[in-house]
């Protein structure tokens, strides 16, 4: 077997690093890896404010309104930024709403956006609390 692995490395080279050391940088790797994805965990869960689309209507060629409901503290005031787009997903039309603060933890929320052209939709962006 020795003999076949010799044959080889004198044909394609020998290995960059042995197997040992191999090992041990994937086991770093994977040890990032995980790290990262637990950060990123612990920040998506941890945001204090979070917010969801309910629908939008097309009231005019120029106007689009927007239902979203966010999710929050009792007491907490939000800002949350609402933009609308067009079919090639641009953006046409932008609003940053303030959320006062609110006695339920879930609550409802209706903006409606003055566009520079004709939006197909919408998306909130981002909520962040005060």
């Amino acid at each position: 077997m020795n003999d076949v692995r010799e044959r080889q490395a004198d044909r394609y080279g020998g290995a960059f690093v042995s197997r040992r050391t191999a090992r041990l940088l994937i086991a770093l790797v994977a040890a990032a890896f995980m790290a990262v994805v637990l950060y990123v965990g612990v920040q998506v869960a941890s945001s204090p404010v979070k917010s969801e689309i309910v629908s939008y209507e097309h009231l005019a060629d120029d106007v689009i309104a927007v239902d979203f409901v966010v999710t929050m503290d009792p007491g907490t005031e939000a800002s949350c930024r609402v933009q609308a787009l067009n079919k090639g997903r641009a953006q046409v039309g932008f609003l940053e709403a303030r959320i006062p603060a609110q006695e339920a933890r879930r609550t409802s929320h209706h903006v409606e956006i003055s566009t520079q052209g004709e939006a197909v939709s919408a998306e909130v962006v981002s909520c962040s609390a005060l």
